[in-house]
């Protein structure tokens, strides 16, 4: 009897969880349902489109054809209203309700309007979807400023691209400094120094009273004190959490996310979860990074998730990675409890490592819990494995120290975590690589050559 393998969400996870389970079973229906008008994209890639760097083909990751090649069929468009688990169904506004023999929920996170007037007018974007930013897009050669209401990833994210286009960009911060519950105060610091010089005006301890609209546009910012700043776009929703709506109503068991054990398994039979939108097991949902999306976690869980639908005992997710984007060029990552303050039980080293990069390792007991990276990505990979195995000190300064260059002068030195050129997926180049090799990428297939310039690493497409 063919197995029906039903998904909510085509982001990392879903679209890494259909791919699995096409690729693990020849005969099962595989369904992805989405609220989206395009195929799979990445969300972190979405500032590239803003700008002009990236076209409409180049951001969308597949055609519908390619999952029909695939046999996966993909429903845009066809948001799902409400979950029966006993019946086993997913079921919609106006169509017959879909059986399924197993449920993967992968709805990722949600944008956060913040509740005050005029959110909803033209003109203010969560900068959420594909298909807002396409919108704005379009609209971006009449936007002179711009405002940003809160700090985030979004935030980051946009305000680089808007700078891009010639716009001008105010940000609010609600506190002294940006982002005080994620970033610890040098690390805010740092982000400061490089928005201010790139032109972003920092409006410090002041926040959102309402947005002031003309003909059903917003035109202006209102402040907390009264005054008001022009503003032909207004950026809400900067802050995110998991999308858990649907698991509410069907009376799965949600936290902060939707819980599950660590092989993904939600509250109820045959139901999942993986992604931004999972609470595993042991995760602090109080912690400040929650609800930030981190796109190499949820293509982890995506696989792990399938494995575990196909009755497989699922390769464990090892990803402290909590926060990963680039501003300016520049690599930014938060791992576990990177950004907690010293005191008690807890000590940090601050690490700098020449003019480009910035490490903030925290102990806890002298056990690595967390760490923050601004610069180069090359440590990223090396230290997400520590924080999940809780390194003593000892251990983790040993692995971080500057290594020995390997014999051979065209051996990369150090092991370095890159993305994909074609498909953004990440992968690991390990020391002692040979500059020059190539690796095949394990999401599109894309041969990449190894290059090394005697500091940094990066991938470049093979040409035949």
């Amino acid at each position: 009897m063919t197995t029906h393998f039903v998904i909510v969400g085509n982001g990392a996870a879903g679209y890494r969880a259909a791919k699995a389970l096409r690729e693990a079973d020849a005969d099962a229906q595989v369904s992805v349902f989405s609220d989206e008008r395009y195929p799979f994209y990445l969300r972190r890639q979405l500032g590239d489109f803003l700008s002009g760097a990236m076209t409409l083909q180049e951001i969308v990751f597949q055609s519908r054809n390619a999952y029909r090649r695939e046999r996966i069929d993909l429903f845009l468009m066809t948001p799902i209203t409400s979950i029966d688990p006993d019946a086993h169904a997913v079921e919609f506004a106006a169509s017959p309700p879909v059986r399924y023999d197993r449920l993967l929920l992968a709805t990722g996170t949600e944008a956060v309007r913040p509740a005050i007037p005029g959110r909803d007018l033209a003109g203010v974007t969560t900068f959420d979807t594909l298909t807002e930013a396409a919108d704005l897009r379009d609209s971006l050669k009449a936007v002179e400023h711009a405002v940003l209401l809160e700090e985030g990833v979004i935030g980051l994210t946009l305000a680089e691209s808007l700078l891009a286009a010639g716009v001008r960009v105010t940000q609010l911060l609600a506190g002294e400094r940006f982002w005080p519950e994620a970033l610890d105060e040098t690390t805010s610091g740092r982000i400061e120094a490089l928005l201010e010089e790139r032109g972003v005006v920092l409006r410090r301890k002041t926040s959102a009273r309402a947005v002031i609209g003309t003909a059903g546009r917003c035109a202006a910012v209102e402040l907390a004190d009264g005054q008001r700043l022009s503003a032909d776009l207004v950026a809400c929703g900067c802050r995110r959490r998991p999308a858990t709506r649907l698991a509410q109503g069907a009376g799965i068991e949600v936290g902060a996310g939707i819980r599950v054990d660590e092989t993904l398994h939600a509250s109820r039979p045959d139901v999942f979860a993986a992604g931004d939108v999972a609470e595993p097991a042991g995760t602090d949902p109080s912690a400040p990074a929650a609800g930030a999306f981190c796109w190499q976690r949820a293509w982890a869980q995506g696989a792990a998730a399938a494995a575990s639908m196909l009755d497989h005992r699922p390769h464990g997710v090892a990803e402290a990675v909590r926060i990963r984007t680039t501003l300016f060029g520049l690599d930014l990552a938060i791992l576990g409890e990177g950004h907690l303050p010293a005191g008690g039980r807890v000590t940090v080293h601050e690490q700098p490592d020449g003019p480009d990069v910035w490490r903030r390792l925290v102990y806890r007991d002298d056990r690595l819990v967390g760490a923050i990276i601004l610069g180069t990505g090359e440590s990223v990979h090396e230290l997400n494995r520590l924080v999940v195995e809780g390194a003593g000190r000892e251990r983790a300064e040993a692995v971080l120290a500057p290594p020995e260059a390997p014999e051979g002068e065209d051996l990369v030195p150090t092991t370095f975590a890159r993305h994909c050129p074609i498909c953004a997926a990440e992968l690991v180049v390990h020391r002692g690589t040979r500059e020059g090799a190539v690796l095949r990428c394990h999401a599109c297939n894309t041969d990449l050559v190894v290059c090394w310039d005697g500091r940094h690493g990066w991938f470049e497409i093979r040409r035949p």
